[in-house]
């Protein structure tokens, strides 16, 4: 069966002449490059360094110094080993594809894509690393499902216990609504680093129970506890981004008068899940997506074992 929709549908990689341009916004220039390490042949430089510890500053509340220099490092590590396999595998993002999802992304958020690069290039932000990381956990993404899908199976059982264990979608589900306080008229730099701080926490939603966890990390957040019918009642485009999304998906992030909000979608409030054939499917597809997780983390430490990493 087909898996779940990934979070990762707003996700995009940038085009050379886009880093050119942000580049020269930010006043770097490529003789002050230096290649810090080569992972299996491709470089990583100081520049992609810097540029991924700033993003995680203005986004993650990260403190900068020796231990967000590793936490850096380590992530594009990551993402070029991840990039690396999808090459062998002919899976790379087309240029259309990225550009409808920036366009998208913006758009839902008030702002145009020269805007959303501008605000975060003011911030001393290139948008390009930005656009690596959720390139790279896109591609992820496909390779794991083209390696691994064939192998993950969830039989009636399985469903039965996961259904048992979150109580079968009665009245305890519905909607969880994370929100990231704007204040009156905040300028189009500050809405754009929520933004981002919601796009960030997004990638990292887990399903209904990391939400407390999730929201502690980001600076200001509320989490409110909504039933699924009062999702008739918000504005648009949230009310429709949460009438399209599945059981254990978080929506887009959307900009509210109070605040950039999320909604993760955690049951129904009127089906009973074991006689509902729309919520076995949902609990059916978590159970996979789960075990696909399982299976990338150890591919991913397999892979990370073979590489061969130079430091400079």
């Amino acid at each position: 069966m087909r898996l779940a929709p990934s979070n990762l549908q707003q996700v995009f990689i940038a085009t050379a002449g886009a880093l050119m341009l942000l580049l020269a916004a930010v006043g770097a220039h490529a003789q002050d490059v230096n290649i810090k390490l080569l992972v299996n042949d491709d470089p990583i430089s100081d520049y992609d360094i810097a540029q991924r510890a700033r993003f995680l500053q203005l986004t993650a509340r990260e403190q900068p110094g020796p231990e967000l220099d590793k936490k850096t490092t380590e992530m594009l590590i990551t993402e070029h080993i991840q990039l690396q396999e999808g090459q062998k595998l002919g899976i790379t993002p087309s240029e259309a594809e990225v550009n409808r999802v920036l366009d998208g992304m913006a758009s839902q958020n008030n702002l145009d894509a020269n805007g959303l690069a501008s605000a975060l290039a003011r911030s001393g932000v290139n948008i390009q690393t930005l656009k690596n990381r959720i390139g790279a956990q896109m591609v992820w993404q496909r390779v794991v499902q083209q390696k691994f899908r064939r192998e993950v199976s969830v039989n009636d059982a399985q469903i039965d216990e996961a259904l048992a264990e979150t109580g079968g979608g009665s009245s305890s589900g519905g909607l969880k609504q994370i929100r990231l306080p704007l204040s009156s008229g905040a300028n189009q730099k500050t809405v754009a680093a929520r933004v981002a701080e919601a796009e960030n926490l997004r990638t990292q939603f887990r399903g209904c129970g990391s939400v407390q966890t999730l929201a502690k990390g980001v600076q200001g957040a509320t989490i409110r506890n909504l039933k699924v019918q009062d999702a008739t009642t918000l504005g648009s485009p949230a009310r429709i981004l949460v009438r399209n999304a599945k059981v254990g998906q978080m929506t887009p992030p959307t900009v509210g008068p109070a605040g950039v909000e999320l909604y993760a979608v955690c049951g129904s409030q009127t089906a009973e899940a074991t006689g509902d054939l729309n919520i076995r499917d949902e609990t059916e597809r978590k159970i996979m997506n789960e075990e696909l997780k399982e299976k990338a983390e150890q591919y991913l430490a397999e892979l990370r074992e073979k590489a061969f990493i130079e430091y400079r």
